[in-house]
């Protein structure tokens, strides 16, 4: 019995010889063979492709195929090959194949399929195909997994028969790894935009040059409150002021199809009165010759931003114009804008001076970074900002004291944008502070008692010495009494009050000296001045009260005016040093204490005019205040700015480098004229008394510079 191979091969024999091709019944009576098995070789070798078919009228004429050897083919081809025999062998196999799937040609031939590695067989599953009977061509598309990175794979599984007859699977492999995550791309695009259309919000519409509606899509049907059909009956003009429609007009006549596309803000005006603003991109649209056909526009709300806008510029020019100083820094303390009143305070030009600088930079007297300070105020949960107070470097290098507040800046989800500083030149208030500490430690510590009256009548504020002086008035009880109230046990003086008060109404002030009785039952004599205090508006704010315990000095010039020769040995008695000069400059007291001051004894001094030249030689840096009763208040106040005077007397502060042969001294200075009994002038006083444990005090209380 003939082999099927031994008769495939006489087959292929037959029709070489007959290249024009042969019938199934002339191939049958040539090889003298049943025409029924000759009918079935000749299927297998068309399946195969060795053989093709031809119908010519009622005979089906077969021919050897023009072929070219699939192994000369597989080097040349972009899909991967893979060839495999009916026993599982892979008799077949070329580079690109084994390239997509890192192997290698010449160790993977002649083994079986199944050595395959695991992620290539999961893959494609190849069992499958290879013992499918039902169809030739299997077409799949398979996903190959390897790492961390992922294929996609156009497979063909071919049934195959061999030149010898044997059956097996051809595999063919395309790479649509490309085509493959485009199409997904494409897929998400289009669902994205079908959504995005689906979901449309901005206005949509179409019209022709005359604004004349042509289409309006239902976001701008439900702005307007029409339909469709009432749309069309309008134009977009309508819907506009004619100023931005002008402008719409005039940018649709400029269209060109270089530049078919332009954009515009304008207000639409709705049916409610009320009206909104729209960002408009407007495009031409043209036929094939490039004429215009109509306009589409497309709208966008922006009646928010607008409103932002117009906000941000009012705060923006708000901030611009605002007197405080102003500032904005980042989260890290660098200065990123600051308005004009910043500049001036720090005397710079223009804002690329500062804009970048580190706050730090303009500060001096802080023990921390602006930096630490705002990551502490970012942690706290308090956002309502916080003060500090430091000492600022001007350009110029002048130092000012600032009050600076600072709060941070956060958007709508509560995180930190910036921060804002405002900052205050306290400067003059620093210094008035420093002062006012300074006037009130001196009142607390004057010897002369001073007291402060409300407008209606109520001590407020009184002295130790104004208490020492009226040590009548029950202790504690004095403030927050009327004027009468204290007055009242001092028959003396409370007797006075309707002309002390009528005094104040037309003059403003009162001054006279009282006799009365203190609570020994000793003589008081007081000098009391009394001065109503104005602002700048002329609204009383209160009167202020100086009272002189002037018992002893009282004493001294009733002794001087009727013995002037006894007056010595009651300055002599006077702890501070003090001297005496009458109306003609003539000395006529110098006290122990002066001696000691001066060195001057007092055989040298009384008796002689030339109490200057004494005082300047020993202690030059003592003002002589004697001399300065003949003076005007303008050559006062011209001449010896620190000399004040309250009421007759004239006071100041001196620095003397040794007092009483001791150790550098601040004192205090007062003269006083000497009247006699009809008020006639007949001599001055001066005293000096030692201030220096009442500056020890002041500076004790008063700030301490930080460095």
């Amino acid at each position: 019995m003939v082999e099927k191979g031994e008769f495939l091969n006489r087959i292929r024999g037959l029709l070489k010889i007959y290249p024009r091709g042969l019938t199934i019944s002339e191939i049958s009576q040539r090889l003298k063979c049943n025409r029924n098995s000759v009918a079935k070789y000749l299927e297998s070798l068309q399946i195969s492709g060795i053989v093709e078919m031809q119908q010519m009228g009622a005979a089906k004429v077969f021919f050897l195929s023009q072929r070219i050897p699939i192994s000369s083919l597989l080097g040349f081809t972009k899909e991967g090959i893979l060839v495999i025999a009916d026993d599982g062998r892979i008799i077949q196999v070329n580079e690109r194949f084994c390239r997509m799937f890192d192997q290698d040609v010449t160790s993977i031939t002649g083994i079986s399929y199944l050595m395959l590695p695991a992620e290539i067989l999961s893959a494609f599953h190849f069992d499958t195909y290879f013992n499918s009977d039902t169809e030739f061509e299997h077409t799949a598309v398979v996903t190959f997994n390897k790492y961390d990175w992922r294929r996609f794979f156009k497979v063909k599984y071919i049934k195959t028969v061999f030149d010898d007859g044997r059956t097996g699977l051809t595999v063919i492999v395309e790479d649509v790894t490309l085509e493959t995550e485009m199409e997904e791309r494409l897929r998400i695009s289009e669902a994205r935009y079908r959504g995005i259309v689906e979901d449309q919000t901005e206005l949509i519409c179409r019209y022709g040059m005359d604004g004349t509606l042509s289409f309006a899509n239902g976001a701008f049907c439900r702005l307007f409150q029409m339909n469709l059909g009432e749309t069309l009956h309008h134009s977009l003009f309508d819907f506009i002021k004619p100023d931005a429609a002008s402008k719409i007009i005039a940018s649709m006549r400029a269209c060109s199809p270089l530049s078919p596309v332009f954009e515009s803000e304008f207000e639409f005006n709705l049916p409610s009165g009320r009206s909104r603003w729209y960002h408009w991109v407007s495009r031409m649209l043209t036929d094939e010759c490039g004429e215009i056909l109509e306009f589409q526009g497309v709208g966008r709300d922006i009646t928010e931003r607008k409103t932002a806008e117009r906000e941000l510029l009012i705060k923006s020019h708000a901030m611009d114009s605002s007197i405080v100083p102003i500032a904005l820094l980042s989260l890290e303390g660098s200065i990123s804008y600051v308005n004009r009143a910043f500049l001036d305070l720090w005397e710079y030009q223009s804002h690329d001076e500062v804009r970048g600088l580190s706050f730090d930079h303009l500060v001096s007297g802080f023990d921390t970074s602006i930096a630490k300070v705002l990551s502490d105020s970012l942690m706290s949960e308090d956002k309502g900002g916080f003060s500090f107070e430091v000492e600022g470097i001007k350009k110029d290098g002048t130092q000012i004291n600032l009050s600076v507040t600072i709060s941070g800046v956060y958007d709508p989800d509560n995180h930190p944008v910036c921060f804002i500083t405002y900052l205050y030149d306290v400067t003059r208030w620093v210094k008035l502070v420093r002062e006012l500490e300074i006037k009130d430690t001196a009142i607390a510590n004057s010897y002369e008692g001073m007291a402060i009256i409300t407008p209606d009548d109520v001590v407020m504020y009184a002295n130790p010495s104004y208490k020492r002086i009226f040590s009548r008035v029950p202790e504690g009880t004095l403030i927050g009494r009327t004027i009468e109230w204290n007055l009242s046990f001092y028959p003396r003086i409370i007797g006075t009050m309707p002309d002390v008060r009528a005094a104040l109404n037309e003059r403003g002030n009162y001054t006279r000296v009282f006799s009365d009785f203190d609570e020994n039952g000793a003589p008081l004599v007081v000098q009391v001045h009394l001065s109503r205090v104005f602002d700048r508006s002329g609204i009383h704010l209160c009167t202020l009260i100086s009272a002189l315990d002037i018992t002893s000095q009282r004493s001294m010039e009733e002794s001087l005016a009727l013995m002037i020769n006894q007056l010595e040995g009651t300055v002599d008695q006077m702890g501070d040093p003090t001297f005496i000069v009458s109306s003609d400059q003539m000395v006529v007291a110098w006290n122990d204490a002066m001696e000691t001051l001066t060195g001057h004894s007092k055989r040298e001094a009384i008796g002689t005019r030339n109490y200057q030249d004494l005082l300047n030689k020993s202690v030059p840096s003592l003002p002589i205040l004697v001399d300065l009763f003949d003076l005007t208040p303008k050559e006062l106040i011209q001449v010896f700015p620190k000399v004040s005077k309250v009421g007759n007397s004239f006071y100041t502060e001196a620095f003397i480098q040794t007092f009483h042969g001791g150790d550098r001294t601040y004192v205090w200075v007062k003269a006083s004229p000497i009247s006699d009994a009809e008020g006639r002038v007949i001599g001055h006083i001066q005293t000096i008394k030692n201030m220096t444990n009442w500056k020890r005090a002041v500076e004790s209380v008063a700030p301490k510079t930080v460095t």
